[in-house]
């Protein structure tokens, strides 16, 4: 009677056992960020413009009062308005402006990560206004860069989440506040030009 009971309690802990596991195996896991999880996660765009759509970019930074400024103009070139009035160097406004346009983050951080201003998003270290062509105004915040160095952590106005942006967009704007991409003077190569003539040795016995 005594073994019975025993394989009747053993029967019932070795179900409850199954029952729980079987729940946990279900139960949903908290939202986290990518590099908590291990499993990268296919990311929507928060930005879906072409880089032709786009009239002008503005780079700021409130902390040192600087401001960059890249037009579009009607010839199909791209000028810098400000700080100065001069052609831009084209490669790197295009590659600018292509780097912003169908912009994919490489994460989001959920909403129990932190603060806006533990990114220094709040306020923004820089920020980034594209103007299209048809007048809309997308404004981008940057803050800082990630301890990895692989990105920086951003927020698109108007949507309170933080996402994880390439590194290289952060690197590139801060770039253009400091030096504003302007076209670089040619350096003239002597291509065609004739070289001094230096006179023979004379030759014979000087007279006497």
């Amino acid at each position: 009677m005594r073994f019975r009971n025993t394989l009747i309690m053993l029967a019932v802990l070795a179900a409850l056992v199954a029952y729980v596991l079987l729940v946990e195996s279900k139960r949903e896991l908290p939202p986290e960020d990518e590099a908590s999880s291990g499993v990268p996660t296919a990311l929507p765009q928060i930005l879906a413009h072409e880089p032709a759509d786009v009239k002008a970019l503005r780079l700021m930074r409130a902390s040192t009062q600087q401001r960059t400024e890249l037009i579009y103009g009607d010839d199909g070139l791209w000028y810098v308005a400000v700080p100065t009035k001069e052609e831009a160097d084209q490669s790197k406004a295009v590659s600018l402006a292509a780097s912003l346009a169908n912009l994919r983050p490489q994460r989001l951080l959920t909403a129990t990560v932190g603060k806006a201003a533990d990114y220094e998003l709040d306020p923004p270290a820089m920020q980034v206004e594209i103007e299209m062509k048809d007048g809309v105004v997308y404004t981008l915040d940057l803050g800082a860069a990630n301890a990895a160095r692989s990105g920086y952590y951003a927020q698109l106005v108007g949507d309170d989440r933080i996402y994880l942006l390439p590194f290289h967009i952060g690197v590139d704007v801060e770039r253009y506040l400091n030096e504003p991409p302007i076209k670089p003077t040619p350096v003239p190569t002597l291509e065609g030009t004739i070289p001094p003539r230096i006179p023979p040795p004379p030759t014979g016995t000087p007279s006497q």
